[in-house]
């Protein structure tokens, strides 16, 4: 194929999937989204949906997750690094389940993800639990990064990062526990 058919079917692609999503995306400021790919596994999986919300690039963090244009594909991954270059955001992305990562530029970003659809259960990781558990991730891909920058290797899952989740889902157990004792307690 040439390189002006490969645009054309390119442009024709991108026109077709998403054009009607696009439109109502644009005229709302969120929308719903199927993953199609486990890249995120295994915190969103093949066949969740997301919820994206149209987000500030000074608004986005370490550890957030976002989805953005790759080609023309839409990606959703987690946000490892951020930077300012010429007054520019730029973000470095990265999958859950990959090893890989790039840099995108603030404008190929579509927005943050606020909401996953796991089988009809809906989860808000807007919240601040989430939010503190998305910085951890985002904090340990982002050790990663900065050794594999350095030409070390690292595990694929560090051991400390293991122990500091178990930690903090045991933390969160206790405090749910407590929450639920009291309101018992107070009838």
């Amino acid at each position: 194929m040439n390189d002006n058919a490969k645009q054309i079917m390119d442009h024709l692609s991108k026109k077709l999937v998403t054009e009607p999503w696009l439109k109502n995306y644009e005229e709302s400021g969120t929308g719903w989204l199927k993953i199609l790919s486990g890249s995120m596994s295994p915190f969103i999986q093949t066949g969740d949906q997301i919820l994206i919300k149209k987000i500030e690039p000074s608004r986005i963090y370490l550890g957030d997750i976002i989805t953005f244009w790759q080609g023309n594909v839409l990606v959703t991954h987690r946000v490892i690094k951020k930077f300012i270059r010429n007054s520019e955001f730029y973000f470095v992305e990265k999958g859950d389940d990959h090893a890989n990562y790039s840099l995108i530029h603030a404008r190929s970003i579509i927005g943050k993800v606020t909401k996953i659809n796991k089988n009809g259960h809906e989860v808000s990781i807007d919240t601040l639990m989430w939010t503190v558990m998305n910085r951890i991730v985002g904090m340990a891909l982002c050790s990663a990064y900065i050794l594999r920058l350095m030409g070390r290797k690292m595990p694929y899952v560090p051991l400390w990062f293991k122990d500091i989740l178990r930690n903090l889902f045991y933390v969160a157990k206790m405090l749910r526990d407590k929450i639920i004792k009291s309101i018992f307690d107070s009838n």
